[in-house]
């Protein structure tokens, strides 16, 4: 792994790439536990070897059957592995893990290795989870706008249309799907690639020039995502920013994003999440080796 001096001489989108093909050749094994020696920077580490979810802020008492901590040899074939499995009943619903970072921070990284089990629908339309700034109580919140001094989030998930990455965020600055009549209003996408400008997408800067792999399910990405207040502003543009790579590929920055009008509004939680909004395949995901870090955290073997 990097440190974060490093990364600093590393050009944007450099680097191998073992998260969807195991180890790789000549990369080194990832130990079970990257735990047992953290980073300086590192604020909340889980390779879910603790033996129960104890560490995790579990409010609505998911059963296991949902979240399942299971033995899975994991991206790096290691021996004893453990992972956690999220399995979302038939119908409308969602699994998921909260934790409530130790600290909080206006810019932070989080990084985790996921498989798509095999037989996953990718052509159901689902959410994933990220980092969320401001209350709990706007965790997993839709179809509403921040207003500057109470949230902003940030989720990377497979969008249908194309069965790759993208970063769906609600901010105080969205526009994208925010302006219907009626009052509905929807996270922004990041890159945006709903058209060429003409309607959607319609900040050039937001529009995709480094394209996310197409996903495919039973194997392993390392994802890492990057969500950055800014300083607070009364209104844009700002100087929030996002950005996500997947197998070290970066896929951003999106940057002068409004994000917040208050300074004590900062990024304070974890979400790994699996939302399904209609009928979807029973399979679900894997999740392994998360990192929550002031500075970038990086794959095993780059």
């Amino acid at each position: 792994r990097f440190t974060a001096s490093h990364r600093a001489k590393e050009a944007p989108g450099t680097g191998g790439s073992p998260g969807a093909g195991g180890t790789g050749a000549g990369n080194p094994t990832l130990p079970v536990n990257e735990c047992d020696s953290p980073d300086p920077d590192w604020i909340f580490c889980s390779g879910f070897e603790e033996g129960n979810k104890d560490i995790w802020d579990d409010y609505d008492g998911n059963p296991d059957e949902t979240n399942l901590l299971m033995d899975d040899a994991g991206p790096f074939a290691n021996a004893g592995n453990h992972v956690m499995r999220l399995r979302v009943p038939e119908g409308r619903g969602g699994a998921d893990l909260v934790k409530v970072l130790p600290e909080t921070a206006e810019r932070l990284y989080a990084r985790w290795y996921i498989q798509y089990e095999p037989g996953f629908d990718f052509n159901a339309p689902n959410h994933g989870g990220g980092l969320h700034a401001g209350s709990r109580d706007w965790l997993g919140h839709s179809d509403t706008q921040p207003n500057g001094a109470d949230w902003y989030t940030a989720w990377v998930e497979p969008d249908p249309q194309f069965q790759a990455y993208n970063i769906y965020s609600y901010y105080a600055g969205m526009y994208m799907d925010c302006t219907d009549p009626n009052g509905s209003c929807w996270g922004d996408h990041f890159p945006c690639r709903y058209d060429e400008g003409t309607n959607y997408c319609t900040n050039p800067a937001h529009q995709e020039t480094t394209l996310p792999p197409t996903l495919e399910a039973g194997q392993w990405y390392c994802v890492e995502l990057m969500m950055d207040g800014g300083a607070a502003s009364e209104g844009p543009p700002g100087s929030g920013a996002l950005d996500f790579w997947v197998d070290e590929l970066q896929i951003g920055p999106w940057e002068g994003l409004f994000m917040r009008t208050t300074e004590t509004v900062e990024i304070g939680i974890l979400w790994l999440s699996l939302f399904h909004h209609d009928q979807h395949s029973v399979e679900g995901v894997l999740y392994d080796h998360v990192v929550v870090s002031r500075s970038r955290i990086g794959c095993w073997g780059d």
